[in-house]
């Protein structure tokens, strides 16, 4: 593991409040093939846009209601009070008979952010139809905005034609292009990382308040998943996921599945076998002191510093090396307990491995050499109130 330099008492803590904008790099991980089994298309990738693994991933497949996602991040775009009141329009019925929806009636109002619940947690397509209308006036140009805000991702294969993801005559996207939207989507909007991750909302629909489940049947069987979007159109089911462990987080996608539970099946394959394949590593340990300082109130005492809690890392074979960069207090600054002291942040590449906080102990020690008693016991000491 190779250290970076100790940085100056001035940048204390800073470090873990400025991350590096990650570059998406193929790498030859080590790891070998997942064993997908009905995805025609599919992608695993790390935090960093770092891939894995992939088959068939520039392939163009209907997205179907991982097309949310993208409507979801347009509305909030738009700047609206979420208690904004949204008008069910009338929507044509050709392509519907089958779609799901909360049952809004032409007519009935509800507020932005119940409509945004029900569209990422049930995938109501009425939802995503009224939302739509709201925001740019119409359905094509709430398509239009959709594209643009592709475009400024970098989704270079997709074309939207409508916010629910109903097929139409090029509506279609890849998987390499929905895993940046996942990856997009969690690291930008809190509101939407939050709804993919709730397995149920409760909110009025015509007057009654109704619940609404969530349509991912993996969220409640497989404990690191973190989302993020099902979707199902006669040419396949697909989902859109992600999921953290040991602060590895990985994105997937796979596209035209053959059944509801294969898409699961696939994309729990892929992340178990990202996971497993990385190599952990304890970064840091409560149990052992990173360093030694004079403590503040006695004269002839010392406090450790040690990490705030303990944290694990997952490496990728073949990655490089794992580096790390600590913000310390410098070893003449007397010790105040339970102060923060420093930081320290590891990264492999351009990913982020796991970060920590150093705090100071609660109890001081006598030093050897003014110590009367070098076996006297440890000096517990509460810090005062100024």
């Amino acid at each position: 593991m190779t250290p970076t330099r100790l940085l100056a008492p001035s940048a204390l803590l800073a470090l873990l409040l400025v991350l590096l904008v990650p570059v998406p790099a193929l790498a030859d991980t080590g790891l070998g093939t997942p064993g997908v089994t009905e995805a025609r298309a599919w992608i695993v990738e790390d935090s960093t846009g770092r891939v894995l693994a992939e088959s068939n991933a520039d392939a163009a497949f209907a997205p179907a209601s991982i097309t949310k996602v993208m409507t979801a991040m347009v509305a909030l775009d738009a700047g609206l009070p979420m208690d904004t009141e949204v008008a069910m329009p009338a929507h044509p019925e050709d392509g519907w008979e089958a779609a799901q929806v909360a049952g809004y009636r032409v007519g009935e109002t509800s507020t932005l952010e119940d409509m945004l619940e029900v569209l990422l947690v049930y995938s109501a397509n009425d939802a995503g139809y009224a939302i739509a209308e709201k925001v740019a006036g119409s359905q094509g140009a709430f398509a239009d905005l959709m594209n643009r805000k592709a475009a400024e991702i970098g989704m270079t294969r997709t074309a939207f034609r409508n916010p629910h993801g109903l097929e139409e005559d090029g509506h279609e996207s890849c998987a390499r292009d929905l895993a940046a939207m996942g990856r997009y989507a969690l690291t930008h909007y809190p509101f939407i990382a939050r709804m993919v991750r709730t397995h149920a909302v409760t909110v009025p629909v015509n007057g009654e308040e109704r619940t609404f489940y969530s349509t991912d049947e993996l969220m409640p069987v497989y404990s690191p998943l973190i989302g993020i979007k099902t979707g199902k159109v006669e040419a396949g089911t697909t989902f859109l996921g992600a999921a953290r462990k040991d602060g590895l987080t990985l994105y997937t996608c796979v596209l035209g599945c053959a059944t509801d539970w294969g898409r699961f099946e696939d994309t729990r394959t892929m992340m178990e076998w990202a996971f497993d394949g990385a190599t952990r590593l304890t970064l840091a340990d409560p149990g052992r002191a990173l360093e030694v300082l004079p403590f503040a109130y006695r004269f002839g005492f010392s406090v450790s510093v040690r990490p705030q809690a303990s944290v694990t890392g997952l490496l990728w074979p073949d990655g490089g090396e794992c580096s790390y960069t600590r913000v310390a207090l410098s070893r003449g600054q007397l010790g105040i307990p339970g102060e923060p002291a420093g930081a320290c942040l590891w990264r492999q590449g351009d990913r982020i491995v796991g970060a920590c906080a150093y705090v100071v102990d609660t109890v001081a020690s006598p030093d050897a050499a003014w110590s009367s008693d070098p076996a006297a016991p440890p000096l517990p000491v509460q810090r005062k109130a100024a």
